[in-house]
């Protein structure tokens, strides 16, 4: 919280004022602020602004700051690129409710008092009941919220199939495996869908950071060009994904002559299997 000292040294045309909520770097907050680095210290107007501040943060403190170990600065680097981030701007919202950060028109205040020793155990009841926090619900099966975190092992297409569809279809839904809707997913997804709610993901990265994971809400959005295209995408990037693999789909998708002829309306038919394997209780 903003300190006397901080208004004084921080505050810009009077946008601060006591008891304020912001962020700091914990690593060089002992320092003055005049001599720290960059960013060091941020005072967002509204919950919303604590998206800006928190990449802010990342982006210019975090390389200049000489009193965060190398070792912290090169963990964070590297969690960017492969760890669980919510960056959505929803999720600093829902965390600054969780921790009793309110939106004032004097800035972010506590709404409750900060020296009560319960405060702790009242955050972590609320995040973990927040949206993001069913990610951290394992080992509760399907209605628990996060079987998706952990590999299934099952697939939505059989071998019986493989002389139904295309080689390239085959393989590449051979790469995904089934998962259940989070109310976490809600922001990264980019889906309205119930929590609940039966679709796929990567097998390989089991949709990690939110990404290779597909929900489509009808058969038709489900038997889309636009689906498997991005599932292709998403196989060639997935660092999980075996080179092999991702050689062989390349091949298939061009290679037109492993595509014997087939009936009219097969990829709709295709996909009405595996909508109803998926959500009317099919065996997968």
């Amino acid at each position: 919280m903003v300190s006397p000292d901080d208004v004084l040294k921080s505050s810009k045309r009077g946008r601060i004022s006591l008891k304020q909520v912001g962020i700091r770097c914990v690593f060089c907050s002992h320092q003055d602020i005049e001599t720290r680095a960059m960013s060091a210290v941020s005072y967002p107007v509204s919950s919303s602004g604590i998206y800006e501040s928190v990449k802010r943060w990342v982006k210019i403190h975090l390389p200049l700051c000489q009193s965060i170990p190398s070792d912290v600065k090169d963990k964070i680097v590297s969690l960017e690129q492969v760890a669980f981030l919510a960056t959505t701007r929803q999720y600093w919202i829902d965390s600054a409710k969780a921790l009793g950060i309110d939106d004032t028109r004097s800035g972010l205040r506590f709404i409750h008092n900060v020296s009560d020793e319960g405060n702790a155990e009242k955050a972590s009841k609320a995040l973990l009941s927040s949206k993001f926090g069913a990610h951290s619900d394992t080992g509760k099966g399907k209605t628990g919220g996060s079987a998706d975190l952990a590999p299934t092992g099952k697939y939505i297409v059989f071998p019986e199939d493989e002389s139904i569809i295309t080689p390239f279809l085959y393989t590449l839904l051979r790469q995904v495996e089934p998962c259940q809707f989070t109310d976490a997913d809600r922001y990264i997804a980019r889906s309205r869908c119930s929590s609940g709610f039966n679709g796929f993901q990567c097998r390989h990265c089991y949709g990690h950071a939110g990404l290779g994971k597909y929900f489509p809400i009808s058969t038709k959005a489900l038997s889309t060009n636009s689906t498997s295209q991005n599932i292709f995408s998403h196989v060639l990037k997935c660092r999980k994904c075996p080179e092999e693999v991702k050689e062989q789909l390349k091949a298939l998708k061009h290679d037109k002559r492993h595509w014997t002829r087939r009936t009219t309306g097969w990829r709709q038919k295709f996909f009405e299997e595996i909508w109803e394997r998926l959500h009317g209780g099919g065996e997968l």
